[in-house]
């Protein structure tokens, strides 16, 4: 086959939506599959270092300033990439972002959306105005986009179900899992220092949005402080600031360390990398991800493959993921947060059933598999435009 996937959302970090298109990339093209990465024209170098000498893919510059909705990309959509596909004689477009608005196409297009986020989350979006904008382009997006893909069975229910598109025109394709950086015992030493981590820490990735439950995490784990059950810290990574949004929980998330006592016990680390969350991983005590809404999760199977317990919510695609190798709680529940924090560091026999099944569990998430199955997707999708039948 010969594939064109957009890849102008990267700018410049390699985030999840950009793990998973690299991936297709590199995988398709070890299957002798052609590949056309198409990125903004300031990015393209970057992206040739990302992709290295890999035969196969080319690497193709657009002058496009953002990936954000506008006029400028919604005719690239329906005139670049149409016309690129035509001159290489492509067989299909794979879109990476939820505003991809193809309304003349001349190759079958596939969209992925990972989840629906804004539609229970709605500051999320920032201005208010911005949510009613996001609706009508995920919806205008699905609706031109002959097929969309999304990374589980949970949200392939919530887009059919907020965004209106029928579920028979969605499939879950799951996220891999990046290859983790070799234990670096002298960047774990400095980050220990950093942090204060000698008396060991239970550790939250994935920064203080909303819909990342920080401030019950907090009244969670002061519940064991003051009990005196756990001597160490609470560790939470991403970004805490830019944005108005993030400013605003940041104090919010301050508030709640002021109030439960735990200031100097719970440390916000900002953004940190990918060699240093593995660092992380490898010292943690347990994984806690008590978030209220997630697509997928994959800091949940990256602390199983490193082999620390997860305490994880029962709520939206988390189960899905976790299946039963972590413990599930009700976000919504203090208590119930508090109680398998410490079922994960005190309870032997349950710890080293967490460890055995979570390693297990994310030895079945690759990105080998994830490129498998979007090549069969691609596939059906081909045939079924070019026989002008369903799906």
């Amino acid at each position: 086959m010969k594939i064109i996937l957009d890849f102008r959302k990267y700018d410049g970090v390699v985030g999840g939506v950009e793990q998973g298109a690299l991936q297709i990339a590199l995988n398709a093209t070890a299957q002798d599959h052609e590949v056309k990465l198409v990125c903004k024209e300031k990015r393209f170098e970057q992206v040739r270092g990302l992709l290295g000498d890999r035969p196969g893919v080319e690497v193709i510059p657009v002058p496009v300033v953002s990936h954000a909705i506008s006029r400028e990309n919604a005719a690239l959509d329906s005139g670049f990439f149409q016309e690129l596909a035509r001159r290489e004689g492509a067989d299909l477009i794979h879109f990476f972002y939820n505003w991809s608005f193809p309304e003349r196409k001349s190759v079958p297009c596939i969209l992925t959306v990972h989840d629906v986020i804004p539609f229970t989350f709605r500051e999320a979006m920032g201005f208010f105005r911005n949510y009613f904008v996001y609706k009508r382009a995920i919806r205008r997006a699905c609706r031109l986009n002959d097929r969309i893909a999304t990374v589980s069975e949970f949200s392939r229910r919530d887009i059919a179900e907020k965004v209106g598109v029928p579920i028979e025109k969605i499939s879950v394709v799951p996220n891999g899992l990046r290859t983790p950086d070799a234990p670096d015992p002298v960047l774990k030493a400095e980050l220990e220092r950093k942090f204060g981590l000698e008396q060991g820490f239970v550790l939250n990735v994935g920064g203080i949005h909303e819909r990342k439950n920080i401030p019950r995490l907090v009244a969670a784990f002061a519940m064991l402080a003051r009990n005196g059950q756990y001597p160490g810290r609470l560790i939470i990574t991403g970004s805490v600031s830019g944005a108005p949004y993030q400013e605003r929980m940041k104090k919010i998330c301050d508030a709640a360390v002021r109030e439960a006592g735990l200031t100097g016990r719970v440390v916000f680390t900002g953004f940190i990398a990918d060699r240093e969350l593995d660092s992380l991983l490898d010292m943690a005590s347990a994984f806690v991800y008590p978030s209220h809404y997630e697509g997928f999760g994959i800091p949940i199977l990256e602390a199983m493959r490193a082999g620390v317990p997860v305490v994880t919510s029962s709520v939206t695609a988390m189960p899905e993921v976790a299946g039963d190798a972590a413990l599930l709680v009700n976000p919504m529940d203090t208590d119930a947060i508090a109680s398998g924090i410490s079922r994960a560091l005190n309870d032997g026999p349950l710890r080293e059933r967490l460890i055995r099944a979570g390693k297990e569990r994310a030895s079945s998430y690759s990105w080998k598999r994830n490129c498998s199955e979007y090549l069969d997707l691609y596939g059906r999708l081909i045939n079924s435009c070019r026989d002008g039948g369903q799906f």
